[in-house]
């Protein structure tokens, strides 16, 4: 089998990165209002990628990002 490279690129996800928004549920509601999916990513979902890209699934996928933003960069060319 031979290497594979891939990326995962997350949005905001709740982890001590983000520990204000976690801290403060007002400021944590501002900061998602521009997510299309209007939450934080929990880290579980992130890892859950993570897994898949280094499982045997995943062996014939390389070259790729994964952009797990809850949908903000659809919004960006929208003017978000």
């Amino acid at each position: 089998m031979g290497m594979t490279v891939n990326n995962i690129a997350p949005g905001m996800v709740l982890t001590p990165f983000n520990q204000k928004a976690i801290d403060d549920p007002e400021f944590l509601e501002k900061e998602v209002q521009s997510i299309p999916l209007k939450r934080a990513a929990d880290p579980r979902e992130i890892a859950r990628l993570a897994v898949f890209l280094a499982s045997g699934d995943a062996d014939y996928v390389t070259g790729a990002t994964y952009v797990m933003d809850g949908g903000l960069m659809q919004m960006v060319g929208q003017g978000a």
